[in-house]
């Protein structure tokens, strides 16, 4: 294990893989942290609540994979470049054209046809977003083989509990482990945060005392719900937007039929009736008592195993649908949600743990609601409902893309890191990954992320 390191990187999920992997390749030294106890194969069912958060909404589930690589070991290869149009309706500091040069030369390293996933398509007056599901993308840590690089030490159980600054620049990391050892780590160059968009708010606020209030403010989210019941007489209609697992095809493309209005967006997908154990599930995630959770995780696949069965016979009798269309959505940002420290709760290393404070604004609500009814309602494009579709906060699913928490900008005013992602105010800390997005689009951010994380490589690399 080195002494010294030139950058230390905070989170092994997509920001921090791609971040150390590049660098490393550079022949610079890495010291890769990760909070992750569950260091064993991955496992998509092995979410936990998130040991960042204390509380949040009801509705608002945060998750946690707990495993090296972080969410990437929890999400579905949905690779997909937010749009231009979602990308300008924010303040990036940086232009579009410049994230798509770099999301080209990723995708080159990574042998992918970067046409496939930045695409937007027309057909019969509706637009679709195309987006790629690509299996060997699964856990970007271990794709990236990042264990087996000489240039990257990584320290697992492990966060920063201090940061030791002079003249506004980190020279040394003070570490705690599960085990309660103690580590004092130096680094010549940067130190970069990519623990996630509850994790980056979370540890900056412990570690730099509310230095900057913005930071945790402009929580956004992407929601998703399920709404109408399709038969399956009607199942080729919608096929062309077809999940992943009902629309099947050889290249594992899939299309999002993409909408927007009054700089919000939304994707559509054609899925499956909602699982009712949703709400149960919800419960589970949240639940903190080993026994209740062992029980329940039992109930909750019985439950679901009932529940299609059911739902087939039904179907095949035709007295129910059974396929559903999954809406899912950008969000504004705004102040008053947000990942705030909670002044008497700590976690196992001794930080203060975060308050989630989350909902959907009224005037949010009825453009969702308007964006429903464009293609669902009584004037459908799709197809036409005789009712008329309000957004109800019980039956959203929410959680998975916590984004904009440590936003990107211009002025420390009103923003966290500038365009370069370098936090204001001090020289050689950076943040990476959605926490820094200005905009979070209406789907997945995976690839967004690591676009930037490889910008960020290219900017650092050449930086004296």
């Amino acid at each position: 294990m080195h002494q010294d390191y030139d950058f230390l990187i905070v989170g092994s999920g997509p920001a921090g893989s791609v971040l150390s992997w590049c660098l490393a390749n550079k022949g610079f030294k890495i010291c890769l942290v990760d909070r992750a106890s569950n260091l064993g194969k991955s496992d998509k069912n092995s979410f936990i609540y998130s040991p960042y958060i204390e509380e949040s909404p009801e509705y608002y589930t945060p998750l946690y994979s707990n495993q090296l690589g972080g969410n990437s070991a929890l999400w579905n290869n949905k690779v997909y470049l937010i749009s231009e149009n979602e990308f300008n309706t924010g303040n990036w500091g940086f232009s579009y054209n410049e994230l798509l040069k770099n999301s080209q030369e990723l995708a080159k390293k990574f042998e992918i046809n970067h046409e496939e996933i930045n695409k937007i398509i027309s057909k019969d007056g509706i637009k679709y977003s195309q987006s790629k599901r690509i299996k060997k993308l699964g856990n970007i840590f271990n794709y990236l083989k990042i264990q087996e690089n000489k240039n990257i030490d990584i320290l697992t159980k492990a966060s920063p509990v201090n940061l030791n600054i002079k003249n506004h620049s980190v020279d040394s990391v003070d570490l705690a482990f599960l085990n309660n050892e103690k580590k004092n780590v130096k680094i010549k160059k940067s130190i970069i945060f990519c623990a996630g968009g509850l994790g980056n708010p979370t540890i900056l606020n412990n570690l730099l005392k509310n230095e900057n209030n913005i930071i945790g403010k402009n929580l956004c989210d992407h929601t998703h719900i399920n709404l109408t019941e399709i038969d399956k007489a009607e199942h080729k209609n919608f096929s062309f937007f077809g999940k992943y697992f009902i629309n099947q095809n050889d290249e594992n493309i899939e299309q999002n039929l993409f909408v927007e209005n009054n700089k919000s967006f939304a994707g559509v997908n054609f899925d499956f009736l909602p699982d009712p154990a949703r709400i149960l599930k919800r419960i589970y995630i949240k639940s903190r008592i080993g026994f209740a959770k062992i029980f329940m995780k039992q109930f909750i696949k019985y439950y679901s195993f009932f529940f299609k069965a059911i739902s087939s016979i039904l179907s095949i009798l035709k007295l129910k649908g059974k396929y559903s269309l999954e809406f899912f959505f950008s969000q504004e940002k705004s102040l008053f949600n947000s990942v705030h420290l909670n002044e008497n709760k700590f976690d196992e290393f001794g930080l203060k743990k975060s308050n989630i404070d989350w909902k959907i604004g009224e005037k949010e609500k009825k453009i969702y609601e308007e964006l429903i009814n464009g293609l669902v309602g009584k004037n459908g494009k799709l197809f036409k409902k005789e009712k008329e579709y309000n957004f109800y906060e019980k039956k959203i699913f929410v959680g998975l893309h916590p984004s904009c928490t440590t936003v990107i900008g211009q002025k420390s005013e009103n923003s966290c890191v500038d365009a370069n992602l370098k936090l204001f105010n001090y020289d050689n800390i950076y943040v990476s990954g959605s926490s820094v997005f200005n905009i979070n689009g209406f789907t997945n951010p995976t690839w967004t992320i690591m676009s930037l994380s490889y910008r960020l490589s290219e900017y650092l690399s050449k930086k004296d």
